[in-house]
């Protein structure tokens, strides 16, 4: 009997300390900062709504995690890490150059490395508008992202004005490009 009563409170010990961690982990996810709150546009009139709850970019409807989860069954955003400009600057002439020598390797139409010339020049032009700071990342997470999202990468930061999505995939760096926000 006395076996059975123990084995039994260090179950239900096992089951409070699990509840107590899961509450702790909720409780030290990050808030998203009010700076973030609102509507944006692209250039290209693409939508990214954000809330203290919510990061939607486009029509996908994401809640707002603060902290990477373990497994998710909807789509979820939280902060993750950071980038500097010089990174980004890096990250921009790698791209370029790995697209500009897919290009020759395919012997592209002049028209189509012009179109990738002119990608990286708007590029470089959001760079350019940059201030030169560490920023910190948000990353949105799909369930069909669980599996690894390969060689690609995206990510969104926010500066004074404008939020800055950063799209990057090594197998084609053609499709490197930085979306500029602003809010409405």
């Amino acid at each position: 009997m006395q076996c059975r009563f123990h084995a039994l409170a260090l179950w239900r010990l096992g089951v409070v300390w699990l509840m107590a961690l899961a509450f702790a982990s909720a409780a030290w996810a990050e808030a998203i900062h009010p700076r973030w709150v609102g509507v944006w546009f692209s250039e290209t009139k693409q939508r990214l709504g954000v809330s203290d709850q919510q990061f939607n970019p486009g029509t996908d409807k994401c809640k707002w995690a603060g902290t990477r989860p373990g497994k998710t069954t909807s789509c979820v955003a939280f902060y993750e890490g950071s980038v500097s400009k010089a990174q980004l600057t890096a990250q921009v002439q790698q791209a370029e150059k790995g697209a500009l020598d897919m290009a020759q390797r395919k012997s592209m139409p002049a028209a189509d490395v012009q179109s990738i010339k002119d990608d990286f020049k708007r590029n470089q032009q959001a760079l350019d508008g940059m201030p030169g700071n560490v920023f910190k990342v948000i990353k949105v997470q799909y369930p069909d992202d669980q599996q690894g999202a390969g060689d690609c990468s995206d990510y969104f930061f926010i500066d004074s004005k404008y939020i800055y999505n950063v799209i990057n995939c090594e197998n084609a760096p053609d499709a490197f490009a930085i979306r500029t926000y602003k809010k409405s």
